[in-house]
């Protein structure tokens, strides 16, 4: 597994600046995509940036209306 590539539920936290429990709420939830190969999950860079986009309250297509 090259380093960097995979997260821990820790490594998001604090990443995030949010607690260890809300992490693991969005993977219990199936909001955010894990894999867990032993006791622990571990999530895709790709998959936690692609979460983190489809979260944005930002509306991209209207931030050109001015």
């Amino acid at each position: 597994m090259p380093k960097g590539e995979w997260l821990s539920v820790e490594d998001i936290a604090a990443e995030l600046n949010i607690p260890v429990n809300t992490v693991r709420g969005w993977i219990r939830s199936k909001r955010l995509k894990a894999y867990k190969p032993g006791k622990e999950y571990r999530v895709k860079r790709g998959d936690l940036d692609r979460f983190l986009e489809e979260s944005s309250n930002i509306d991209n297509g209207s931030q050109d209306k001015d």
